[in-house]
């Protein structure tokens, strides 16, 4: 890899939706899922991201990359943020009701905080990203010192990395649709590496998402055992 003394990363964990598709506070919800350690945990939703996010941390450590983790709360952060440890940087987004972009808004000024080079980001609700794919998805930032995302489903999507020199674009964004505008312009200029994720198409929405992973997780863990 190349050399990484002048990297720094924020891992950015964006949590401030409001569920409107849940009914409910959806990341609050028990869920189980296998952590970065190989074992089968049953948690809250949010807390299968966290770990998975400190673990990535750690991994970044070992590569002598500094980084740090961030989790961004907005609508639900007093039941959320009560959940999580005591030593969780947490920020909250008092616009969380304008949609993904305020979120990102925020990240970017945390990052900045932080006087970090690069920035992950990262959906609190995206159970089926594992660490691997957090590993896979910083070697390949690593290797070729551009922006990089995930892609399934025939689509660019998050988790992604971006270097600072487009925060000011991520500022602009508006509405909903989080960073794909960023994504899409910045493949289109041949400045964005992907990595196709098979696991990202497992997230929660609804509470049938929930259901249909709970479903595929057992199915997997029987096929294992047998």
């Amino acid at each position: 890899m190349n050399d990484q003394t002048n990297k720094k990363i924020s891992l950015i964990l964006l949590a401030a939706g409001q569920s409107r598709r849940f009914n409910g506070i959806k990341l609050i919800q028990p869920i189980t899922a296998t952590n970065p350690n190989g074992k089968q945990v049953t948690q809250p939703l949010l807390l299968h991201g966290l770990d998975k996010l400190n673990a990535l941390s750690k991994y970044l450590c070992n590569l002598n990359v500094e980084s740090q983790v961030i989790v961004v709360l907005g609508t639900n952060q007093t039941q959320i943020q009560r959940l999580l440890p005591s030593s969780t940087e947490v920020i909250i987004n008092e616009n969380s009701s304008e949609g993904l972009s305020s979120s990102i808004k925020v990240a970017v000024k945390a990052t900045h905080k932080i006087a970090a080079t690069d920035m992950l980001l990262t959906l609190g609700d995206h159970i089926g990203v594992d660490i691997d794919d957090y590993q896979q998805l910083v070697e390949l930032w690593l290797q070729t010192q551009v922006n990089v995302c995930s892609y399934y489903q025939n689509q660019l999507a998050a988790p992604a990395i971006f270097n600072q020199i487009h925060f000011n674009k991520l500022n602009k964004l508006q509405g909903d649709q989080g960073a794909k505008p960023l994504l899409l312009e910045l493949a289109k200029t041949k400045q964005l590496k992907t990595l196709t994720l098979v696991n990202g198409v497992y997230d929660i929405d609804t509470k049938e998402d929930l259901i249909a992973w709970q479903q595929a997780f057992s199915s997997i863990n029987a096929k294992l055992k047998n």
